[in-house]
């Protein structure tokens, strides 16, 4: 008996080692399934983690694509400052000339204005001379009516100092 009293421990001790081995298993499948799931889970975190470098390497590119962009945009500022800087030298120039410009139109005012004045005395002194010409003219006019005259009474009296000689002669 004593062998069956050892064979029904070991019996015995396989049964609960077996029983432990069972809940040993159960655990094992159950940290298995969690595995399982963590391995799921890590799965869609890499999934994850997968479209964050996608979208990471889309955002890159539009950050190049800014950036040269940008880099167009500044030699484009840097440009219109150039252009700037000439507009404003010629906007000098053109001050400048602006300036001559109105100096010179002021001295043709000016001109303007002293022959239109001029242009005023040469009328005025032609409707002097044209008023002295028609004085002249009547004057001329009756000169000559005074000529005329005098030749008139000249004949006469030429004619009366002829008769007179005559009647001088004949007395």
């Amino acid at each position: 008996m004593p062998e069956n009293d050892v064979l029904q421990a070991i019996v015995t001790n396989l049964e609960k080692i077996n029983g432990r081995l069972e809940v040993i298993e159960e655990r094992l499948n159950k940290i298995e399934q969690r595995l399982d799931k963590v391995e799921q889970r890590l799965d869609k975190v890499e999934q994850r983690l997968d479209k964050v470098e996608q979208r990471l390497d889309k955002v890159e590119q539009r950050l190049d694509m800014v950036e040269q962009r940008l880099d167009i945009v500044e030699q484009r500022v840097a440009k219109l400052e150039q252009d700037v800087l000439v507009i404003k030298q010629d906007i000098v120039i053109l001050k400048e000339s602006n300036k001559e410009l109105t100096r010179r139109m002021n001295a043709v005012y000016d001109q303007v204005a002293f022959l239109t004045e001029f242009r005023t005395e040469m009328i005025m002194f032609r409707d002097e001379v044209y008023k002295r010409f028609d004085n002249l003219e009547q004057q001329t006019g009756r000169l000559k009516e005074g000529f005329e005259y005098l030749r008139d009474i000249s004949v006469e009296h030429e004619i009366d100092i002829r008769f007179l000689k005559k009647v001088v002669r004949a007395s």
